[in-house]
């Protein structure tokens, strides 16, 4: 039993215990009161790790895929107190402004209309067809004869007896690589004038050699250039598949070709930025590629930057980086004046700040939604929901517009997506005065908030793209490479990249078979290496776009099909959903 408090018997002392309790009791209060913040504080703190959690095992295991699907989108956008997402949205057909659209763009006789989309092609792979080889490969007839020890005589000499070939099958059948060296003999005429003691010597012209003490021919050069470049095949690997035709050439020989191949193409490569550097809009991306780093036996980050210019200047550029600094971006945006459309990477905007009076700056609406679309993936989230479904209509409207001409698109954009960005404008305000610092949806806000207007650039130009996505396909041929062969060697392999970079994925961009193009180019560059200063007119004639108008057989017919099929499975799918939004 516990001891009995012995209580005073006096006033003074009853107010002191009094008071001693008071001041007692203010103390733990004042404790709780620090402990129930600092709780509501850990708490927040786990909250926010969880979600970093959620968001790394999702980079690290989850899809790559950026899709989003809307269920049922809202008219407006949903309060923080709301509870429900039941609310539609009206249907992309009946956004405001649609009505209008006939009036505000009429139809045009060169452009197709929006609808009805073309069926979709099937994929090849689907069931057993079928298949009709193409007639551009070579054929030869294999004759498999009879034997006379399988027919009777009487069959042989009967009058009624007729004899022919049927075709039985067709195989496609591959012959390995083979490598031949041509000799190369010079005519030589000689005349020897015995009164004067003199002799003459004439001999016949020969092609000069694609590189100095150089034994490789340009068709074998060009497969190398493809192979490391197009097919991202390291150097050891091709002396693997070289050994296999009895012939080893060493990586480090291969190294030294390549570096003679981008000094030898250098001028067309520069003439393909100059041109890049025209674009009325031009994209720009970058990415990290390690560097050997000799004096620390270690790797560091250098960097290939790609140009994508517009349909009049349609190339992909590449240019080398030793690190990732403003001075840098200012040397390879050079002296481009126009849209330049990128992310939100700090040297950029400080470019595009310096240069405000020519260079104007594009946001990318892809990477805007990906600040949102985690919020969606880790749970219900109505404010990130409601705004990647307003983006989802942007691109819709992109859609149908897509074989539209610039100014029919411009129309198109100010009738239905002028009222879908302002009505994204007022609610970015709104969430910009209700968000709280940490909250999840604050980054998102912010990152679109404090660039709108960069944003809103889309709807100036019809021929301004709604993101940087061209761009960044283009950079994924590196990214395939530097999985395979890891590094740069040097400063001077970054620059070999770059230039060949630049000419392959140039290729790729019109489907032009890169083999046939280097080939074609290196011995019309060798032939003309002779002149001091190139005509820029000749080096014209060598670019991607102009090549292959000249030689169509070049072009990878296949690849042109295959994007053109599922280009249109994709807008069939897009309709598809956007009616079954309109009948729901």
């Amino acid at each position: 039993m516990a001891a009995r408090v012995e209580l005073p018997d006096n006033l003074p002392a009853c107010h002191a215990l009094i008071q001693w309790q008071a001041d007692r009791i203010e103390t733990l209060e004042g404790e709780v009161t620090r402990l129930t913040g600092e709780v509501t504080r850990l708490e927040g703190e786990v909250s926010e790790l969880k979600r970093d959690v959620r968001s790394l095992r999702r980079a690290l295991f989850g899809s790559r895929r950026e899709r989003f699907a809307a269920n049922a989108p809202q008219e407006a956008p949903p309060s923080d107190d709301e509870s429900s997402w039941a609310n539609s949205l009206l249907p992309l057909e009946l956004a405001p402004g649609a009505a209008q659209l006939d009036e505000a763009c009429p139809a045009s006789s060169t452009s197709p209309p929006p609808t009805p989309l073309p069926a979709p092609v099937p994929r090849a792979s689907q069931g057993r067809r079928a298949r009709k080889l193409p007639a551009g490969i070579a054929r030869e007839r294999i004759l498999h004869r009879l034997r006379e020890a399988e027919v009777s005589p009487e069959l042989w000499n009967d009058p009624r007896a007729r004899r022919f070939f049927r075709l039985v099958r067709e195989e496609v059948e591959i012959q390995r690589p083979t490598l031949k060296i041509f000799e190369h003999y010079q005519e030589v005429l000689t005349v020897d004038c015995r009164a004067a003691e003199t002799s003459r010597l004439v001999t016949a012209a020969t092609p000069a050699p694609i590189l100095e003490r150089c034994y490789a021919g340009a068709g074998l050069l060009a497969m190398l250039a493809a192979s490391r470049f197009a097919d991202h095949i390291p150097y050891y690997r091709e002396e693997d598949i070289l050994a296999r035709q009895q012939f080893l050439i060493r990586r480090a020989t291969q190294w030294r070709w390549m570096r003679g191949l981008a000094t030898f193409a250098w001028p067309l490569v520069d003439r393909m930025r100059e041109r890049a550097r025209q674009s009325a809009v031009m994209g720009i991306d970058e990415t990290p590629i390690a560097q050997l780093c000799p004096e620390r036996a270690a790797t560091r980050q250098a960097y290939l930057y790609a140009l994508h210019g517009d349909a009049d200047h349609p190339y992909v550029c590449f240019e080398y980086a030793s690190h990732k600094n403003h001075e840098n971006v200012r040397r390879i945006v050079g002296n481009y004046a126009g849209y330049l459309q990128s992310d939100a990477y700090i040297c950029y905007e400080l470019v595009a700040a310096a240069r405000s009076n020519a260079i104007t700056p594009v946001g990318c609406w892809a990477h805007a939604r990906r600040k949102f679309e985690p919020l969606v993936q880790e749970g219900p989230h109505p404010q990130a929901t409601w705004l990647l479904e307003r983006v989802q209509q942007l691109y819709d409207i992109e859609d149908r517009a897509r074989l539209f001409s610039d100014a029919e698109r411009w129309t198109l954009r100010q009738a239905e997506s002028r009222p879908i960005v302002d009505e994204i404008a007022r609610w970015l305000a709104e969430r910009d005065q209700q968000e709280l610092p940490r909250s999840p949806l604050r980054q998102g806000v912010n990152y679109l908030y404090s660039r709108w207007e960069s944003f809103t650039r889309f709807l100036e130009e019809g021929a301004i793209p709604l993101d940087n996505n061209r761009t960044e396909a283009d950079i994924k041929g590196p990214v395939m490479g530097k999985k395979a062969w890891l590094f740069f060697g040097n400063e001077s392999g970054g620059e070999t990249a770059a230039a060949l970079y630049t000419l392959t994925m140039s290729c790729k961009r019109h489907s032009i078979d890169v083999v046939a193009y280097l080939e074609d180019i290196f011995r019309r560059l060798a032939a003309g290496k002779a002149s001091a200063q190139r005509d820029p007119a000749e080096l014209d004639e060598l670019l991607p776009d102009r090549w292959i108008e000249a030689h169509p057989a070049a072009r990878v017919v296949e690849r042109v099909q295959e994007s053109h099929a599922a280009a249109a499975r994709k807008r069939q799918r897009r309709q598809q959903r956007r009616q079954k939004l309109l009948s729901g």
